[in-house]
């Protein structure tokens, strides 16, 4: 009986040494983390009817929306998600001047917010009648 309770015990034992040594998945590290999130860089020029009005490049992270990269690098009013006015310069329903962008010379069919920004990408805004 001694004999089968101390077997009982050394397989156990194993048994839990085992199933505790198999369960070892490789998560990231921060460094790989990091590699996939990093500072990328765009250009975001401001026009007004077609005309530059200023030229910035932006620093900004992977994955982030456009949105958010031009709320960070200027003054930006919205309403319900569309840009009602950028570093002072206003939309005018009256003169039906609106502000619409493009990414990399082409125009956009969603929103800003719903744009993600990428790499060495050009982005125009122009205030502009429709």
């Amino acid at each position: 009986m001694k004999k089968i309770g101390t077997s009982l015990i050394i397989f156990a034992t194993m048994l839990l040494f085992i199933s505790g040594c198999a369960d070892q998945t490789s998560k990231p590290t921060d460094q790989q983390t990091s590699s996939l999130v990093r500072d990328e860089q765009a250009t975001i020029t401001l026009q007004e009817d077609g005309e530059d009005k200023l030229i910035k490049k932006v620093i900004f992270k992977t994955g982030q929306n456009l949105l958010a990269v031009l709320e960070e690098n200027f003054t930006v009013e919205e309403d319900m998600g569309f840009i009602t006015s950028i570093n002072g310069h206003q939309q005018n329903e009256k003169e039906k001047k609106y502000w619409m962008f493009s990414v990399d010379g082409k125009n956009t069919r969603v929103g800003a917010k719903e744009t993600i920004l990428k790499d060495e990408q050009t982005v125009i805004f122009n205030l502009d009648t429709l």
